[in-house]
């Protein structure tokens, strides 16, 4: 039985595929985490994304850090504060910034977080640290590739 060569953009599908199917892994294990202190994947993302800058974030910027649309990151941020998680404060030079921080118990409970890139990272530990390397490279020029021709 002869197997037919798959052309490049065959290849590439089927590589984004295997991709998504990794990520799509890593935070199904990550909700059940997550969902036991009582809160929903972006709010932890939240959560985390402050801990991890070491301070208060603008609004605008931590829904960029996150990924979200301002009106998702607002929401999110709005659950939050309500929890007793974060606090906002106004800038005191443009009343427009709104400043976004973890309260004490917020960042508590953000230091009790699965990070999402880790354990996106655990599913590649199966490699060989040479492979990892090369793999490395290899993203790293496709990353490039994208922000060269802004996203494909």
């Amino acid at each position: 039985m002869a197997t037919r060569t798959m052309t490049k953009a065959e290849l590439s599908s089927e590589i984004a595929d295997l991709f998504f199917q990794i990520g799509a892994n890593a935070k199904r294990a990550m909700r059940v985490e997550v969902e036991r202190e009582g809160l929903t994947l972006p709010q932890s993302t939240v959560l985390t994304v402050l801990a991890d800058a070491d301070s208060r974030l603008s609004a605008r910027a931590l829904g960029e850090h996150c990924h979200m649309l301002a009106s998702t990151a607002t929401g999110v941020i709005d659950r939050l504060e309500q929890q007793g998680y974060v606090q906002r404060e106004r800038d005191s030079v443009d009343r427009r910034v709104v400043w976004v921080g973890l309260t004490a118990e917020g960042a508590a409970l953000a230091g009790r977080l699965p990070r999402f890139y880790r354990r996106l990272g655990r599913a590649f530990e199966a490699l060989p640290a040479r492979e990892l390397e090369q793999m490395r490279d290899l993203v790293t020029r496709v990353v490039a590739s994208m922000n060269e021709e802004g996203g494909r």
